[in-house]
Order: structure tokens, then sequence, then C-alpha cells
């Protein structure tokens, strides 16, 4: 079943909705679905009910962006952990990010750390990854030590620690190549399926109302409102969006709007320094300007998880409808870099080859 975002004709229309609306029936009558096809099977497992209703009462023109929730607030701002003084945020700083939904940026990494970083992510872009089997930005730090050691550097991990706990995972990183002219990346927003798979989630949160998942966002060049800094809507990580299905721009290959009051939202342009880091929820639109210089922007970021959350239970492989297909989890895992993985719902990835180890003595063995 092809559910990539996009206008489809009027005669799909009129089959997809009674289809959708049985569908409903079935799940709310929680009647047994293990013989149906696969795609089946997920849109009933992973669906809510107000993903049903949005796409069936607008006729498939509209849909939630994601599994729905809201996002609550602490009942304290404290940290979670007590950390050296020079990492620690105070309550003033955690209330923020929950306010607008980011923090930073902040000094991470040295310029000779970003410089080397800068060398490896152009070679990348012309080799093949060597845990997918093809040309990808992502998940290169499973082939680069030196990614390992500035994700597991206590610059951002004792700052990720105080809003998301001790026990810290990751599981996905990604380069990000901002060419000189490259157009703007329109406002998107994700939570469990990352505007990537409508019918299984990635990650599997307990309870999708809490916060579960911070990006690292780490700038290798300088990121400047001319070249593409990050931006985001400020705040709007409260609930998930509609999208209605096409649109002028486009999210990597998919065509959507996201539906929300850009004309009044509080858009906050994060500039950084090669070096810094930006922490935010990926539920906080965001986006980033078009590139309008000469010369190209590089980053990248890494998604950290508390390690109670498990990631792509039972699945050997995960589609990415705007990131270039299947990603086969062959040689895939979850990345201790704080504490312990003491849950182990996930495959955990012990890299052979880094240099720094996090703050226990040994990673478990790849499961």
């Amino acid at each position: 079943m092809n559910l990539k975002p996009k206008v489809r004709p009027l005669w799909q229309r009129l089959i997809i909705v009674p289809a959708l609306s049985f569908l409903m029936a079935w799940k709310f009558l929680r009647l047994p679905y293990g013989f149906f096809p696969r795609s089946i099977r997920s849109i009933i497992q992973h669906w809510t009910y107000d993903m049903f209703l949005v796409i069936i009462r607008t006729g498939v023109t509209k849909a939630p962006v994601d599994q729905t929730c809201e996002l609550k607030h602490p009942a304290s701002y404290r940290p979670l952990v007590d950390v050296n003084p020079k990492f620690r945020l105070d309550e003033s700083d955690i209330k923020s990010f929950y306010d607008n939904g980011f923090v930073g940026p902040f000094d991470a990494y040295s310029l000779d750390e970003v410089k080397k970083l800068r060398e490896i992510a152009i070679a990348a872009q012309h080799t093949v990854s060597q845990t997918y089997g093809w040309n990808t930005p992502r998940d290169r730090h499973f082939e680069t030590p030196e990614m390992v050691d500035m994700m597991r550097k206590p610059e951002v991990t004792e700052r990720l620690a105080q809003l998301l706990g001790p026990d810290l995972l990751v599981w996905r990183s990604q380069y990000f190549y901002k060419m000189a002219g490259a157009e703007r990346i329109q406002w998107h927003q994700a939570s469990t399926f990352m505007v990537e798979d409508y019918l299984d989630p990635a990650i599997f949160p307990a309870d999708r109302s809490e916060l579960f998942q911070i990006t690292a966002w780490v700038a290798i060049d300088e990121a400047t409102t001319e070249n593409g800094c990050l931006e985001f809507a400020c705040g709007t990580h409260d609930k998930i969006r509609n999208i209605r299905f096409g649109g002028e721009e486009g999210f990597y290959e998919s065509r959507f709007t996201l539906e929300f009051d850009e004309q009044n939202a509080r858009v906050a342009q994060v500039p950084a320094k090669p070096g810094q880091v930006v922490l935010f929820t990926e539920r906080c639109i965001h986006g980033s300007p078009p590139n309008s210089t000469n010369t190209d922007r590089l980053a990248f970021n890494f998604r950290v998880i508390p390690a109670n959350i498990a990631v792509y239970t039972d699945k050997k492989y995960y589609r990415s409808v705007y990131n270039g297909g299947k990603y086969h989890l062959d040689n895939w895992g979850v990345l201790p870099i704080r504490g312990e993985d003491k849950y182990q719902l996930s495959r955990t990835w012990n890299p052979p080859a880094a240099t720094s180890s996090p703050t226990r003595s040994n990673l478990p063995k790849a499961a």
C-alpha cells in the first residue's frame, strides 16, 4: 500500500474512505487482524482514531502528520540528573525548552573536531554506506568513530540527560548537506513515524504525551540566516498538526502543506557557529530557509532517546518515503552514549573502533 502523502484522484478517494471506515470499525471492535496483509495490520495496530477520522472526514485530502498526541509539561522543571556545573541547565532553561521546543545553541566541539568531521562528511557523499549497502547520509556513525566520540561528549550528553534522564541511546544520525543555492526545507513536524513510514512507527514510547526523544543538531559549518540555519515555530510541539496533501513546496519528495498559523507564529531563527549544538524536539514545527550564498552549509544531527524506549521492534527493514527507500537493519543498533542500556528493548550496537566509551566500562553486545 502506497501511503506517500500526495493528492489522489476522486475514484481512489471513493474507495479509500469506506475502506478506512471499515478498518477503524474493525479496530474499535478489537477483532483479530493477524490474517490481514502486513500493511492492513499496521494501519489497524498503529493508527489512532484521530488519524482515521481526519482522513475519512476530509475525503482523503488531509491527515495528521504523525501519530496524534499532545505534549504535557512535567510537574517540575528541575533537571532529571545532577551534572557538572559547567553543563548544568537551570529551571528556566528547561522551562524554555518545554515552552518553545528547543534550547541552545551551546558550545560543544572544537574547530579541529568539526573540521575533521567536515572532511569525513564530504567523503561520505561519494561512498556507499557500510551499514545499508548504498549511498545515504544516514547513520554514518556506524562506520565513523569520530562521530561516535562526538556524540558521547559530556558537553552534549550531560545536557540531554537533564531533559531525558541518565541512560541515553542514539538510534539515528544524519549528515545534512545544504548546498549553495539550495531551496528551503519546508515546515515539518515529526514524532514516532518521523515523516517516513506512515504505516509503522520507528520508536515506541509507552506514553506519547511525554518527552521521549531529542534531536541534537550540530553545526559543522557556520549556520546563518543567509545559508539556511534552523528555524522553529515556537510552542508548536504542543500537538501533532494535520497536513493537506499537495502544495507548492515539497518535503524532499513528499508534497504536503503543514496546517498551522504561520502568520501569527513566533518564529525563531537559530544561527550557530561551527561546533555548536542545538537541542530540540522533532514535534516542534521546524525547517530552514534557503541557502542564498555561494558556499555550502554542512551539519549533522543525532536523535537521542531514553533507554526505556524501543526502536524498530521486530523489523528486518524500515522504509523512508523521503530518504531513499528501504533501510535493512541487519547492521543497525542503538548506540549507548550515557549510562547503560538496562532495558535491552532494541538491538544494541557495540562500536568496535570507538576511541571513547560511555559512562560505564562495557557496552552490551549486539543482540
